[in-house]
């Protein structure tokens, strides 16, 4: 099973679902945005609870999420933007289902479900827009750029953004798929078992996305690996951090 970090205990601690084979999550969105806020606050809790049901599907679990409906002024803004970061939609709830498991921002939920916060963005020198991911995509740079920028930082810690930030993730987001499609035309190879746990198992552990990223980097450039190994682990990496690597196979 994987931990988390717990506002009630002010430490990681096991996930253990109400329901055997059942998580269900709830994301509350932060005061000063209102309800899921489509703001880089915002974003950012709702890209917290994304990772939480990719790492619990990975578990096995069957993940029923909920999010505060966003209500006024534009709900419909913050879909979009949770689009283009590829987190994956939520079924609104005026308030938290029971039982609950994992709630994500908001007032503290009652006793026994996980209660988590993603610390606040600091937008820097992308005011207003540039700090979402249309604002991104006006300028040139992938959206994702912003997924990928949020999870170089510890959902603990604040995340600092800067358009050179920015146009590094863009980049980095380019080198890594150009090297997928390369890796893809060479024969497939088992995944090195070594990279594999060490990737899962810093989302494990309180979905340390900084570490795991470190892993990619390090597999990226490891000349021991073979290419369809790489391509492999790439792939399967990919579902937990949703950068869309594949892109550019084919292309």
């Amino acid at each position: 099973m994987f931990r988390l970090f717990d506002s009630h205990t002010g430490q990681p601690g096991p996930v253990t679902p109400a329901r055997r084979g059942q998580l269900t999550t709830y994301l509350a969105g932060p005061a000063e945005e209102g309800p899921a806020g489509a703001g880089p606050d915002g974003l950012r809790a709702a890209l917290l609870a994304d990772l939480i049901r990719r790492v619990a599907e990975r578990h096995h679990l069957v993940v029923i999420a909920w999010q505060q409906d966003p209500g006024a002024p534009d709900p419909e803004a913050f879909r979009l933007a949770c689009a283009a970061l590829n987190i994956h939609p939520a079924q609104l709830s005026a308030r938290p289902p029971e039982p609950l498991d994992v709630q994500v921002g908001g007032e503290p939920p009652t006793a026994g479900a996980h209660w988590l916060r993603a610390a606040g963005v600091q937008a820097g020198e992308l005011p207003g827009g540039g700090a979402r991911p249309a604002g991104l995509a006006e300028r040139g740079l992938d959206p994702l750029a912003l997924r990928l920028l949020l999870l170089r930082h510890h959902h603990q810690q604040p995340a600092a953004l800067s358009w050179d930030a920015a146009g590094g993730a863009d980049q980095a987001l380019r080198r890594w798929r150009e090297q997928v499609a390369g890796w893809a035309q060479s024969p497939s190879k088992p995944m090195c078992a070594q990279y594999v746990a060490e990737f899962t198992g810093a989302f494990d552990d309180d979905l340390g996305t900084p570490a795991a990223l470190a892993v990619l980097d390090a597999l990226a450039g490891d000349e021991q690996i073979p290419p369809g190994s790489k391509f492999e682990a790439f792939a399967h990496f990919d579902q937990l951090l949703g950068l869309d690597l594949a892109r550019e196979i084919g292309r």
